[in-house]
């Protein structure tokens, strides 16, 4: 598959692997040229941005509450929500 620089929703996946850490995968054809990811809490406030990314990023805060991840090209933006994130909210939701 060729190159492209637009992200799109299957160019990536972010699961929290713990309450304290994310692992975020980039597929192989986006160009990661100027890209970046921001990280954005549970009513998508902005958390912390990362750049000169790697295919394959880890990084560690509290996955407790729910989480998005935004994938920034010169070209676009593609918008995921952080897998497993939230386990501490929910289970908080379901005990009311």
């Amino acid at each position: 598959m060729d190159k492209h620089t637009k992200p799109e929703l299957n160019d990536f996946r972010a699961i929290a692997t713990d309450l304290s850490c994310v692992k975020i995968t980039i597929s192989e054809e986006l160009d990661l040229t100027n890209a970046s990811l921001k990280i954005l809490g549970e009513n998508r406030n902005f958390l912390t941005e990362l750049k000169n990314l790697d295919r394959i990023t880890e990084f560690c805060t509290y996955t407790g509450k729910p989480m998005f991840i935004e994938l920034h090209t010169p070209t676009g933006v593609a918008v995921h929500y952080i897998e497993g994130s939230g386990k501490d909210f929910y289970k908080n939701l379901s005990s009311n």
